[in-house]
């Protein structure tokens, strides 16, 4: 009987004391910018998931602007997430988070980011295993042309290039048309590849313009636009890497009788998560 009761506490003693691994370690990493157009501004962060566990919840509150929001969804381990909020106005707020839901005030007022070049801090409260860890970032902000873009891959191992294009400038201000696209990889080996569209596409106001294109053709069809694309050179073959990939967007920007033609440079994300399949 006092072996048993012996052999009982040492149980209980064991099961008492914490298992490494269920343990929380790493840190969460997020890069946040704000792009500040002719009226309309867009905010884009981009986070790592470096805890040894899956992120369940993020709320993020940025004081100057009073944007207070909750990320929901399952971010893994050494993953990458990304959320971009585009506004137009206090009655016209989009938030676009692919794999994930989002809850709260998106909105706030992103017309308080007033100058460009300024660096604001913010508050991330994390939910990792159960576990809460706060932590405290900086927003930096900086000027936009007529349109933003954030090209997104999701998969490597299907590379469709997701791309979201922000008109900037006010939709009464005048016209945006997409023309065409380029592709470089500026890694040791230089690669570029140069595509045009059969037709224009146009920059909706409102909300983000979306397209996917399928970077392992020379020519194929944009994805669900329907408006077919072709290139100088088969982008796979002439990419030497996916990495420090950049999109150019060429366009069109029409004002009354003043036409700008543009091409501007954007870097491309590489995020591989569980909104692989978007």
């Amino acid at each position: 009987m006092i072996i048993l009761v012996g052999f009982m506490a040492s149980l209980s003693l064991i099961l008492s004391i914490p298992s490494p691994l269920t343990t929380v370690t790493g840190y969460l990493n997020l890069t946040a910018n704000a792009y500040l157009g002719f009226g309309n501004n867009l905010l884009v962060i981009v986070g790592t998931n470096n805890f040894n566990f899956p992120i369940t919840e993020l709320s993020i509150y940025i004081p100057r602007t009073g944007t207070n929001i909750t990320i929901s969804g399952k971010i893994p381990s050494g993953s990458y997430f990304l959320v971009m909020i585009y506004q137009g106005g206090l009655n016209n707020t989009v938030i676009i988070a692919p794999g994930l839901s989002v809850t709260g005030y998106p909105g706030g007022d992103l017309a308080d980011l007033t100058k460009s070049g300024v660096a604001y801090g913010f508050n991330a409260t994390v939910l990792v295993y159960d576990v809460v860890k706060r932590e405290l970032f900086q927003l930096t902000t900086q000027d936009s042309g007529i349109v933003y873009a954030v090209p997104l891959i999701t998969n490597l191992s299907i590379p469709i290039l997701g791309v979201y294009v922000f008109q900037m400038a006010p939709p009464m201000g005048g016209s945006t048309n997409i023309t065409g696209f380029n592709l470089v990889s500026l890694g040791q080996v230089i690669g570029e590849v140069r595509c045009n569209f059969s037709e224009p596409i146009p920059v909706l106001p409102g909300g983000p313009t979306y397209f996917a294109i399928n970077i392992s053709s020379i020519n194929g069809t944009l994805k669900p636009l329907g408006t077919w694309y072709y290139c100088n050179a088969t982008p796979t073959t002439s990419l030497p890497t996916l990495l420090y990939l950049n999109l150019a967007l060429k366009y069109v920007y029409t004002y009354n009788n003043i036409v700008i033609i543009r091409e501007d440079w954007f870097p491309v994300y590489i995020a591989p998560m569980q909104m692989s399949n978007t």
